[in-house]
């Protein structure tokens, strides 16, 4: 079982903390697509700020773990979920939400 899901409350006051809602934002504000889905070329939004290395008990009080660039990735809801949900088999939601860059690097809507 992960820290998270053993200790709910101190990561929800760590993440409902004013220190990781500006970062968030921050971060998401210089990479607003889903770092995931641009390495294969697709353009999705993000929604979530994922910590490349968990966050346990030891370490999620430590700005340079917790609140570090560095140790972010922007992820869409789909990537996101993949990556808390390993082994279980997830897709694209049935929104059909899909970008891509067009010729010209403007972001366009799949049909």
């Amino acid at each position: 079982m992960s820290f998270y899901q053993e200790n709910r409350l101190q990561q929800n006051k760590f993440y409902k903390g004013r220190k990781w809602k500006k970062c968030r934002a921050t971060y998401l504000s210089e990479h607003p697509l889903c770092e995931r889905c641009l390495k294969i070329g697709i353009a999705v939004p993000a929604e979530h700020v994922h910590h490349i290395k968990e966050l346990t008990e030891e370490n999620f009080m430590d700005p340079n773990i917790s609140l570090n660039p560095e140790n972010l990735e922007a992820l869409c809801y789909d990537c996101h979920t993949r990556e808390h949900h390993e082994g279980k088999k997830y897709g694209h939601r049935e929104c059909g939400r899909e970008y891509f860059f067009d010729k010209d690097g403007n972001i366009c809507l799949k049909k």
